[in-house]
């Protein structure tokens, strides 16, 4: 039966319902979408049917405003959902742009303490240490060594 022209189709893939490369036996969840245009097709046919809906005893505007209400309930999450999808993206971005621009003043700082310490000097080998140790395999805390002093340093 072909559905009438303000009907949503949605695809049901190959043999079964089975979506291409899917075992024929097992059933796929629908979609967001599937879901919400089989929802939006009961209401046209609901419409449709109206007359021979009402014989069947059925409260036809009753059922439809229900439906009409839970899509409605169901678009404005689903855009409350994909605000915050947004949100986080940018959220992530901007977060990383401030981890960055926080890693770039500590490897700074990290270069001038080696720069003090003479970048020769034993001191300086013990601070370049900070970078390395941050890659090294889990070790218990106190069997890291800590980096030694710098000398003359209050």
């Amino acid at each position: 039966m072909t559905p009438p022209a303000n009907v949503c189709t949605v695809p049901t893939g190959g043999a079964g319902g089975a979506s291409v490369g899917q075992k024929v036996g097992k059933k796929m969840g629908l979609t967001e979408a599937e879901k919400l245009a089989i929802g939006e097709n009961v209401l046209v046919m609901y419409g449709q049917e109206r007359i021979l809906l009402r014989k069947g005893s059925l409260d036809v505007d009753e059922l439809a405003g229900l439906l009409e209400l839970q899509l409605e309930e169901a678009k404005a999450a689903n855009a409350v959902q994909e605000s915050l999808k947004r949100q986080l993206v940018a959220s992530t971005k901007v977060a990383t742009a401030k981890l960055q621009k926080a890693y770039i003043t500590a490897s700074g700082m990290l270069d001038m303490a080696i720069a003090v310490v003479d970048k020769t000097s034993d001191a300086a080998k013990n601070l370049r240490r900070l970078r390395s140790r941050v890659r090294m395999p889990d070790q218990a805390e106190e069997a890291r060594p800590l980096p030694e002093p710098v000398p003359g340093a209050k």
